[in-house]
């Protein structure tokens, strides 16, 4: 879980940029493909930005993130919206959506194959049928150990390092200001077989429509896996 201070610096410095850029690969996807969803829900909201973009779309939108502390910024900058702490491992919509989305790793932060396959049950019996789930994965044989990695805005000062340790993927983030450490800690994440996550999809009521390092043919990130799959009936 992200503690506070993590939380203040991911969405006062500019770490929102991932979702601000995939909502739009993820708007020219549904319109291809033909889909039109007027509900939706995200799952490891975060600061909530997402939702924000899917509401401006003309959506009914909601958030559940883990984090209290990403909830409460997600709040601050989208009254209008209603988010939720809690597990994505348990958490079901108390009515049925037709649009789930899981991104930015999210599903790379739990802890085992068990609770991918707990969440994507939660998640087949939040959706309406024929829904759309729509979640992104880490793909284990292009994760690099990087160099640390810094970057200097005039006022704080951020570096990152990453390191593998099996199947772990150790983010170590440091930021100061003014001399003064405002985060030092470091995040876990886990890779996974794509091939046994969609296994998993499939068990829980799905059909994989698309699993691609592009969510769209002119965009996405060679590290990560872009992953849709639709309810059965």
């Amino acid at each position: 879980m992200y503690t506070s201070a993590f939380c203040r610096i991911y969405n006062e410095y500019g770490w929102n940029a991932y979702p601000e850029v995939f909502v739009s690969q993820l708007l020219e996807y549904l319109s291809d493909h033909g889909f039109s969803p007027k509900t939706h829900l995200d799952l490891g909201c975060g600061t909530g930005v997402l939702c924000g973009a899917m509401r401006e779309a003309g959506m009914n939108t909601r958030g559940v993130d883990l984090s209290a502390g990403m909830i409460d910024i997600a709040r601050t900058h989208f009254p209008q919206i209603p988010f939720e702490t809690g597990d994505m491992t348990q958490w079901i919509a108390t009515s049925p959506v037709e649009l789930v989305t899981c991104t930015g790793d999210a599903v790379n932060h739990l802890p085992d194959l068990k609770a991918i396959s707990h969440m994507f049950s939660c998640v087949r019996r939040s959706l309406s049928a024929n829904g759309l789930f729509i979640f992104d994965l880490l793909d284990e044989a292009e994760i690099p150990c990087d160099d640390p990695f810094e970057m200097d805005d005039g006022e704080m000062h951020t570096c990152f390092r990453t390191v593998r340790e099996g199947d772990d993927i150790l983010l170590h983030v440091m930021v100061t200001k003014d001399m003064e450490i405002q985060v030092n800690e470091t995040i876990r994440e886990r890779l996974y077989p794509v091939q046994e996550v969609c296994a998993l999809l499939e068990q829980a009521g799905f059909h994989i429509l698309r699993r691609a390092h592009r969510l769209n043919e002119a965009g996405g990130d060679a590290t990560t896996w872009y992953i849709v799959a639709q309810a059965n009936q």
